[in-house]
């Protein structure tokens, strides 16, 4: 039985080198049979450069995975002993997501013109491949981008090495830049992409002062979603009209945020949600939400907040958008214990039909709700933490916290969110004008720890939390017929200070 030959002493492979290891653009076109976009095409230029440094700051749907796919076969195949490090924070969405291409990938070019070269590859499952024969020398491999892998990393050597950063943006500063360091030979390349999370860091150091306009090595490319043939105008559309701008620019433009990032709101869009009056009629079908943050009740910073509110509508898009009335903050404060606070509650809600009780159940907060439910109240339980119920959300936020506070922000902005009480103003201007915003490494808007640097000394916003509560994308109301209150009642009065203030509005 003759035995199969190695990729070196096949006949077919120096030609093959010989055409293709100058140009992944005609490697893509010829040996996996696609026609690059004009960004793929600008990205495989870039890389093929000898001794190459390569930054891609992308939007959505840009053909980024399937380019990186074609890089890292083109550079396995076309260099002999060659090795392509590929490195990221999350594996799991590596594997998910490149590997899978990188399987696509190989498929094509088994059935091109050019099979006999897929012969020699094997991909496994630890998510590595590798030229059969050489599996020591000749390969690609994954690693999680932290300080010990850095160093393993860094101590790949050779002619022919290329280091590839997904989601560069979160990748930590020493990792990036020890590995940049590794590049100590002629040939060797290194290539990040990412959607453009924070302005700061190795990656943002890439497109401004290491980059090549600004005298540095690194040519920057930034890749919009509305120059990508694979997004439809509809779905460009649809995503447009659903982000904020910091959004559009990271997730669509590829265009690094701005600085209103820094916090989900302003004091001036804070402010107008006391000037701007009653945004719900009294003949729609609203529902009533009584909404409420839970504290111990023992003189510690935290508060616990009771806030009633009126809301008709879903979600964040479009004329049936959410719109919320905040006609009253009965309760803000630390001195009523955590066992006591659920009659509390009741009580504020007594005067309101088919109201909906919104309260957080986290820690101390899962007694009151119990409370409330042994009561026979409708509760619905918030958890912050928790993941978002829509994919739609899902996907772009982190959890259920980040989802409401965006989205009341962002009501806020467009007039759908109103106060009618003038009850702890100042404390609620401060507190929703200074929430943090940033992004995950997937480019999801998140609200960082409480505590963090971004909090700037914040203390807990209990109150903004429980108007926050109103937002949650999987929270319903029951219709209300009417709202006939008893003489003298909070709420009417409320309501009708409301209607006074606003009555030349």
């Amino acid at each position: 039985m003759t035995k199969p030959l190695l990729l070196p002493e096949d006949p077919r492979w120096a030609p093959f080198c010989e055409r293709y290891a100058g140009s992944a653009e005609q490697f893509s076109i010829e040996v996996q049979g696609i026609i690059p976009s004009s960004q793929q095409r600008e990205l495989f230029g870039s890389v093929s450069k000898s001794r190459s440094r390569t930054s891609v700051s992308s939007g959505h749907g840009t053909g980024k995975t399937a380019g990186l796919a074609n890089i890292v076969l083109w550079h396995l195949l076309c260099y002999p002993m060659s090795v392509t490090l590929l490195t990221a924070n999350d594996m799991d969405q590596l594997k998910a997501t490149l590997w899978k291409e990188i399987g696509v990938a190989l498929e094509r070019i088994r059935r091109g013109p050019h099979s006999w070269i897929a012969e020699h590859v094997e991909i496994l499952a630890n998510a590595t491949c590798r030229v059969i024969g050489f599996e020591l020398v000749w390969f690609v491999e994954s690693k999680t981008a932290n300080e010990k892998t850095a160093n393993k990393m860094a101590g790949r050597h050779g002619e022919w090495l290329l280091v590839i950063g997904d989601e560069a943006s979160t990748l930590p500063d020493n990792v990036l830049t020890t590995l940049t360091g590794a590049l100590t030979e002629q040939h060797n390349r290194m290539l990040l992409t990412s959607q453009p999370t924070r302005n700061a860091g190795f990656f943002w150091r890439t497109h401004n002062e290491l980059a090549t306009r600004n005298g540095g090595e690194w040519t920057p490319l930034v890749f919009d979603s509305f120059d990508s043939p694979f997004v439809s105008d509809d779905s460009l559309l649809e995503l447009w009209n659903s982000y904020d701008d910091d959004e559009r620019n990271v997730r669509i433009m590829g265009i690094f945020p701005q600085d209103s990032s820094k916090h989900m709101m302003s004091l001036k869009v804070a402010e107008a949600m006391f000037r701007r009056g009653r945004i719900i009629d009294d003949n729609e079908n609203f529902g009533w939400f009584v909404l409420g943050d839970i504290a111990s009740g023992e003189g510690l910073r935290d508060k616990s907040a009771c806030v009633i509110a009126r809301v008709i509508g879903y979600g964040d898009m479009g004329p049936e958008a959410r719109r919320v009335e905040i006609i009253e903050v009965p309760i803000l404060t630390n001195k009523i214990r955590s066992n006591m606070f659920a009659k509390s509650l009741a009580d504020e809600g007594s005067e309101l039909e088919n109201v909906t009780y919104v309260i957080d159940s986290g820690g101390l907060g899962i007694n009151v709700c119990q409370d409330l439910e042994d009561m026979g109240k409708v509760v619905h339980r918030v958890n912050w933490g928790n993941p978002c119920f829509k994919k739609r959300n899902s996907d772009r936020y982190l959890n259920l916290r980040a989802q409401a506070m965006h989205q009341a922000a962002r009501a806020a902005k467009e007039g759908r969110l109103s106060v009618l009480t003038q009850n702890y103003r100042n404390v609620l201007l401060t507190q929703s004008s200074r929430i943090p915003k940033s992004f995950t490494d997937k480019g999801r808007v998140r609200v960082p720890p409480k505590g963090s640097v971004e909090w700037d000394g914040l203390s807990s916003p209990d109150l903004w939390d429980a108007i926050c509560f109103s937002m949650l994308d999987n929270l319903s109301y029951i219709v209300c017929e009417g709202w006939v209150r008893s003489s003298g009642g909070v709420l009417e009065s409320a309501m009708a200070r409301a209607e006074s203030l606003f009555s030349d509005v």
